[in-house]
């Protein structure tokens, strides 16, 4: 808008100064020869202004339009020198110039340089055929224009010329030179291109101004009417003042480039047809006046309608040419059109058109295979009718949105009606197109997404359940039991943590598929004895979980308990087989109403914990005063799942020593874990609940693996007739193992002990349950040559009438009958009877508890052949036994103690 309006101030400018010229030229102020003088030099200094201003033009472009404006400025200062000569007649030497004058050479100089640089600016491209009309189009202007100019100047120079050849060919060469540059201004106007047409319209008026005063310069000298400050020298004031307004225009915008063509204006149509209607005038003209018509306007008159016709006839060529493209154009549309409907048709979602009232206005066919309608039979229909009635409101806000607010396409999940009244689950993509007028509404891709909510909702379901037993998982418990905490405000709901007593020697003796199919029914007759809205859950393992909810009354936690209690009772059929399995179950309610849901689940599961350690197959519930003994066991069971893959667990070894030799016979084997928190524990502390949780089995492996290492490194670096020999416990859940033995055997063949050098320690509890394969794996261990040793004989079942019965080696006499040595006569009578019929079964027999010597001497008297206990040695790591191996001394019975020991003795 600025640079209109400044161009407007200039071109007001232009107008106002070439008027001034003008006016003063006509109206002779200040007398002639100041007329003169202002005539003259204005028009060389105009001139020069000119030229500068193209040559400005042309530093500040490139390629040809530099060029162009270079020509054009060199033609301004060849016409501006010419000025400059008729000056010098005029004004120095004080007298009329003279026909032909210097000053001719340089008027006409100017012009071939102007041709060129019109024929340099750059035009739009042109086919062939353009560039052909282009040709004809130059013919037919110049043809035209000639006529004109004869009618006017040039026939009135020719005929009244001079007698001198080159008078003669300088008055016909301005008229000549002035029709060749119009012709060049035409098709230059014509062929501008469009974004950069505005300089070169300027060009083309200050071209026009110059060869209107051109003109009118011959006609006056050639009817010798031309004088001193005659008003037809505005014209090439007027015509190079604005040249140079074009050059400037031009040096601000920026190079003309070669686009390509657009379709061509009215305008353009025209113009080579406007210099034709011209001619026509002119010639009708003269054919008016008396006499005959001039041959030469005759002549170029029928070439010009030749050319006409011609022209026509490309024109029409090219209208063929046009037409023949539309056609193809139009095919190409109607095969895309039919193209792009086929891929609507066919396309897996369905495209509906709806307008803003909400009507459907158009619908693909793939709606039948959707939503089995015909896609003519919904056309009319409103689009909320389609939709899911819980949706619906949902839906038509978002149609109303897409509708009344410009934005990206808006997706919505909803549900779709069929035609059979069911309903499927679809993604619709809403895009507004009511602003394109091919389209004028709402478009709607909706997509069937049955399948993937299908998936999602399996996806879902085994997120939240077990695979196994189908029931709800440990999350989806939580999720329950939060959601009933927030609800419940009367504190009517309980928690039951059940866990499977023994299931672990279902998976060891029967395998884990059977494990598997027992789970499940467990699961199944849990479910069985809940009421409605309860929720029973699988929480791992054979661990499960009851959510008791709107509970009447406290006892009601109880009475499920005990349903399932009874409903675990009978035995379980699977794979053949009858299955006992039973629950220890703990009970956990809202006490103070402030437990969260993981103080319900432990609080639970600390009752479970209690259950088990009363003996299993029973349910009790939670109490406080019984929770921080049971926590700190259930920690201690949490803590030996990782004592054995963190090493926490170290291996002591106490001596056996024969009371006869001081030799020793063996040592034993006692696990210590040395706990992070509470310290180094002892086998009391730990072994019971090693034993319940089954960690034993592993725990047991792992010191029998050690003890042997240990015993064979001993009895290489301490060599002894007999060896020394190696004593480990072993309890009655690793007997019950099936792959004891193979673990015993692949520990002393890994260590490289002698079996006959490795004792298992057993205890009567044990041996008396003497189940058939418990017994079976006792005589393989003896038949390989391991030893046997019944621990802490007198505190459990057995009798002495049964010893012989035992498949043992080794009877060691409990602790408690050698601390009574000394107190009473019952003890040592007791002790006696034992060692008398061990010895007489061959037994060897060892007392456990030495603690004095008189109870040393005492044993010994009484024919016991070995003894073990604090006054001997108390356990030791390894380091220590090492260290009190290497200072017995080597004799006939062995490695005996040091001699202070035996002089003690």
């Amino acid at each position: 808008m600025a640079i209109n309006r400044r161009l407007l101030i200039v071109l007001t400018g232009w107008a106002a100064v070439s008027l001034l010229f003008a006016a003063w030229l006509t109206f002779s102020w200040g007398g002639i020869e100041s007329t003169q003088r202002f005539d003259d030099l204005g028009e060389f200094v105009i001139a020069f202004i000119a030229a500068g201003a193209c040559a400005y033009a042309a530093f500040r472009h490139r390629h040809r339009t530099r060029i162009a404006w270079a020509l054009i400025s060199v033609s301004a200062f060849c016409w501006g020198l010419g000025e400059v000569a008729w000056s010098y007649y005029e004004l120095l030497l004080g007298r009329q110039v003279p026909f032909p004058s210097p000053a001719d050479v340089g008027y006409l100089a100017a012009v071939p340089f102007a041709i060129a640089g019109v024929l340099c600016f750059p035009s739009a491209p042109s086919r062939l055929t353009s560039l052909a009309r282009t040709i004809l189009d130059g013919l037919l202007i110049a043809g035209s224009l000639l006529i004109v100019s004869w009618a006017t100047v040039l026939g009135t120079v020719y005929r009244g010329g001079s007698d001198s050849i080159w008078a003669q060919l300088i008055s016909l060469a301005y008229p000549t030179s002035d029709v060749v540059i119009a012709t060049m201004i035409i098709i230059l106007a014509a062929r501008a291109p469009r974004s950069t047409r505005l300089p070169l319209y300027l060009l083309a008026g200050g071209l026009l101004a110059n060869l209107l005063a051109d003109s009118g310069f011959a006609y006056l000298t050639t009817t010798n009417t031309y004088g001193p400050g005659n008003v037809v020298d505005a014209g090439w004031a007027a015509g190079y003042l604005l040249i140079a307004i074009a050059a400037f225009v031009s040096a601000s915008t920026p190079a003309l480039a070669a686009t390509s063509p657009g379709p061509p204006g009215r305008l353009r149509l025209l113009l080579p047809y406007l210099p034709v209607g011209a001619a026509a005038v002119v010639a009708g003209f003269e054919e008016l006046q008396p006499g005959e018509l001039d041959p030469v306007i005759f002549w170029c008159l029928f070439v010009v309608i030749g050319l006409v016709v011609v022209r026509q006839f490309l024109t029409l060529n090219d209208n063929l040419t046009l037409n023949r493209q539309l056609e193809a154009n139009a095919a190409a549309l109607a095969k895309g059109r039919e193209h792009f409907r086929s891929l609507v048709q066919n396309s897996s979602d369905v495209i509906t058109l709806i307008g803003g009232d909400g009507l459907i206005r158009y619908q693909s066919a793939s709606v039948e295979r959707i939503l089995g309608f015909n896609d003519t039979q919904l056309i009319g229909t409103p689009f909320g009718e389609l939709v899911h009635p819980d949706d619906r409101t949902q839906v038509l806000r978002k149609i109303d949105e897409a509708i009344n607010i410009i934005g990206p396409p808006i997706a919505i999940e909803c549900r779709l009606r069929r035609e059979d009244d069911s309903y499927c689950p679809v993604e619709v993509t809403m895009t507004n197109l009511l602003g394109l007028p091919a389209v004028q509404g709402l478009v709607l891709n909706t997509r069937d997404v049955s399948e993937r909510k299908s998936l999602e909702e399996k996806l879902t379901h085994q997120a939240f359940h077990d695979s196994l037993t189908n029931l709800p998982n440990r999350a989806a418990f939580r999720i329950h039991l939060d959601h009933a905490l927030n609800a419940d405000a009367d504190h009517r709901i309980a928690v039951l943590f059940l866990d499977l007593d023994d299931f672990k020697a279902v998976n060891d003796t029967l395998g884990h598929d059977i494990g598997d199919q027992l789970l499940a029914a467990v699961g199944a007759r849990i479910a069985s004895t809940l009421r409605p809205g309860d929720t029973v859950a699988r929480l791992g393992g054979d661990e499960f979980a009851v959510l008791l909810k709107n509970m009447e009354d406290e006892q009601i936690a109880l009475r499920v308990a005990d349903r399932i209690t009874r409903q675990l009772v009978p035995p379980f059929a699977i794979g053949g087989k009858e299955i006992s399995m039973h629950a220890s179950i703990g009970i956990a309610g809202l006490v103070t109403g402030e437990e969260a849901a993981d103080d319900l689940v432990r609080n639970a599961d600390v009752a479970m914990y209690i259950a088990k350690s009363k003996g299993k197959a029973r349910y009790v519930e939670y109490e406080a005063s019984l929770a921080s003994a049971a926590l700190e066991r259930m920690e201690l069971e949490y803590d030996l799942h990782t004592a054995l893959s963190e090493k926490q667990f170290v291996v002591h070894y106490q001596p056996v020593v024969m009371l006869e030799s001081g030799a020793v016979h063996s040592v034993e084997a006692l696990v210590r874990w040395n706990h992070p928190r509470r310290g180094l524990l002892y086998p009391a502390d730990f072994i019971g609940v090693a034993e319940q949780s089954g960690v034993i089995v592993e725990l047991g492996r792992w010191v029998l693996q050690q003890a042997a290492r240990d015993g064979r490194r001993w009895q290489v670096r301490y060599p002894s007739t007999p060896a020394m020999q190696i004593s480990v416990n072993v309890s009655g859940r690793q007997l019950q193992h099936p792959d004891l033995i193979t673990e015993v055997m692949d520990a002393i063949d890994a260590a490289g002990l002698d079996p006959q050098s490795l004792i298992l320690e057993l205890t009567e509890s044990v041996l008396m349950a003497d189940t058939e394969p418990v017994a079976r794996t006792l005589q393989d261990l003896r038949g390989r040559g391991i030893r046997l040793a019944l621990d802490d004989f007198g505190t459990g079942y057995s009798s002495l009438g049964h010893l012989r019965d035992f498949p043992v080696d080794i009877l060691k006499m409990d602790r408690s009958f050698v601390a009574g040595i000394g107190s009473g006569l019952a003890d040592g009578a007791i002790l006696r009877a034992i060692i008398g019929l061990a010895n007489s079964l061959g037994l060897m027999t060892i007392g456990e508890g030495i603690e004095r010597p008189e109870q040393l001497a005492a044993l010994n008297a009484m024919g016991c052949h070995a003894g073990q206990g604090f006054y001997l040695s108390k356990p030791l790591d390894h380091a220590a036994m090492d260290d009190l191996l290497a200072s017995c001394i080597q004799s006939g019975t062995g490695r005996q103690l040091p001699p202070s020991w035996r002089m003690t003795a």
